[in-house]
């Protein structure tokens, strides 16, 4: 088989894909990526992040090619740094006071909206977030609930709550989407919002034409997009359910797994 870099739009989840375990991103990931791009190739990510938490990145791998943020939600570029796509959603009163009476030391709550991040309830789960993303939440302002926002996240030192939780929004027949972007963070998304989705948005959007798509990730928010894209690899350290739908599945995360990916494609290249 031989393929053109230049026909190519690759697209990597950041937190156990691309980003090592210290939130850094390889020499050889960086060098791979410049050199795909130098060949005419399309690089983006597609994450869970806000625009905020990806700026670092962003400028490092110096980005232009629109991102997937908002684990679907937001379609960002960072060229003209305007968001041109968006979905948000309206959470009910019931469900607010539902989500607010379960906030402890153990279960934190973050809330999307405007580009700005929000938490309720301060505590050593949320700041360990925080410190993550590099992004520090405000101060949740109450009188301001009928607001639409973009997501919600739910993060539990037991993930067992997270599942009770998961049975009382399908319960309360909430219109959203439920996707775990870890093993303990559970996402509350816009009805219809995946990754994957809004890669076929973002196919729509883009000027280039007939591009093959290549998306990369390593949790359950990843499926999607790695079912939708031509060619959908896994991590090695990806969730098994990744690994089963995924096409290929490459090394570990921390084996510089982007640059495993792109040295084969040249390989590959006419």
């Amino acid at each position: 088989m031989s393929i053109q870099l230049k026909n190519i739009l690759f697209v990597s989840d950041l937190d156990g894909t691309l980003l090592t375990t210290s939130q850094k991103i390889s020499a050889e990931n960086v060098e791979a990526i410049r050199r795909f791009e130098e060949q005419g190739g399309l690089f983006t990510l597609a994450t869970g992040r806000t625009e905020q938490a990806v700026a670092k990145f962003v400028e490092e791998l110096n980005i232009t090619t629109p991102m997937i943020l908002y684990n679907g939600a937001k379609i960002y570029c960072p060229v003209t740094q305007k968001v041109i796509y968006e979905k948000t959603m309206n959470i009910p009163v019931s469900f607010w006071q539902y989500i607010f009476s379960k906030l402890s030391e153990d279960l934190a709550l973050l809330i999307y909206r405007d580009g700005q991040v929000y938490s309720p309830h301060r505590s050593a789960l949320l700041e360990s977030h925080e410190q993550k993303d590099g992004v520090v939440s405000l101060d949740f302002p109450l009188d301001t609930l009928e607001q639409f926002v973009t997501k919600l996240l739910l993060i539990a030192n037991d993930p067992a709550e997270l599942l009770a939780i998961e049975e009382t929004i399908h319960a309360t027949g909430l219109e959203a989407e439920l996707v775990y972007s870890e093993y303990n963070y559970l996402e509350i998304l816009p009805i219809h919002t995946s990754k994957g989705n809004t890669l076929r948005i973002l196919l729509q959007l883009l000027p280039h034409k007939d591009l093959r798509t290549i998306a990369v990730g390593d949790q359950l928010n990843d499926l999607t997009i790695i079912q939708q894209a031509d060619d959908g690899y896994a991590v090695e350290n990806a969730h098994p359910t990744l690994k089963i739908h995924a096409n290929n599945v490459t090394v570990h995360h921390e084996e510089h797994a982007i640059a495993d990916i792109i040295e084969k494609l040249m390989k590959l290249e006419v």
